[in-house]
């Protein structure tokens, strides 16, 4: 899980909320309650929060990963409009834009009706994943921070220590270890070199390993969150870094 930035409110919802938020209260109210509603009739009132000017913003404000576990589409089934606090307890909110999250399908089914204004879980645009969050070995984990508890539930309300999201993140985590390993061996020959021209040239194939590690924690990869963890605790990396660091001073 990573930070993730608000698009504006499009302008769909800024023309249309407070119109198709009174019809679902209507329904509401002629019914009783929102589970009563009948199937075809609440279907017809809530299908304009999957409006494309709706989807196209919140998809790509998490670059088309889920904003839980970070998956893509191929791995976990379509990313879907999820509300953060249910609909179904808190219609009021159906077209809060500030409700939404892009989440594959297997973690909205997971979340389910799970109140997240009684029991809070991380809400990734509001808080920043990175300072409650850690990884231990293919497991998420979170720090003894305040935020503890939240991230425990978020945990388990998702189901991110789930085998779907373990095998994935087992198979990056040996890439990681092979690429921390050639990194580790260009930093060895780059000590070795007996001329100015050769470290030089050295040091140039770890820059360019590190541009290959580092391209698996860019945001726009899945697992970025996971594998920046990994960085952040590599000797190897840490150390080419910083002799690529020495070189440009």
């Amino acid at each position: 899980m990573i930070k993730l930035e608000r698009n504006p409110k499009p302008t769909v919802l800024i023309e249309n909320e407070h119109e198709w938020t009174n019809q679902l209260q209507r329904a509401v109210s002629t019914y009783g309650s929102y589970s009563e509603i009948p199937k075809e009739e609440k279907a017809k009132l809530l299908i304009h929060y999957r409006h494309q000017d709706i989807k196209l913003p919140l998809f790509n404000s998490s670059r088309q990963k889920c904003a839980f576990c970070e998956t893509k589409p191929s791995e976990s089934g379509n990313i879907e409009v999820e509300h953060f606090a249910p609909k179904s307890k808190y219609p009021t909110l159906a077209f809060d834009w500030n409700n939404f999250l892009p989440a594959c399908r297997k973690c909205n089914e997971s979340k389910d009706n799970h109140d997240t204004l009684t029991d809070p879980i991380v809400n990734p645009y509001d808080m920043d994943p990175e300072a409650i969050f850690d990884y231990k070995d293919i497991k998420i984990a979170v720090n003894n921070t305040e935020y503890k508890s939240i991230g425990e539930l978020t945990i388990k309300v998702c189901s991110l220590n789930s085998i779907r999201l373990m095998k994935p993140r087992a198979d990056i985590l040996v890439s990681l270890h092979g690429f921390s390993a050639a990194i580790e061996d260009a930093i060895q020959d780059f000590y070795e070199a007996e001329t100015i021209l050769k470290q030089r040239n050295r040091k140039r194939k770890i820059r360019e390993a590190l541009e290959i590690i580092e391209s698996l924690s860019d945001p726009s990869e899945k697992f970025s969150g996971f594998c920046k963890s990994f960085l952040r605790k590599c000797e190897p990396y840490q150390l080419a870094k910083k002799i690529v660091a020495e070189e440009c001073e």
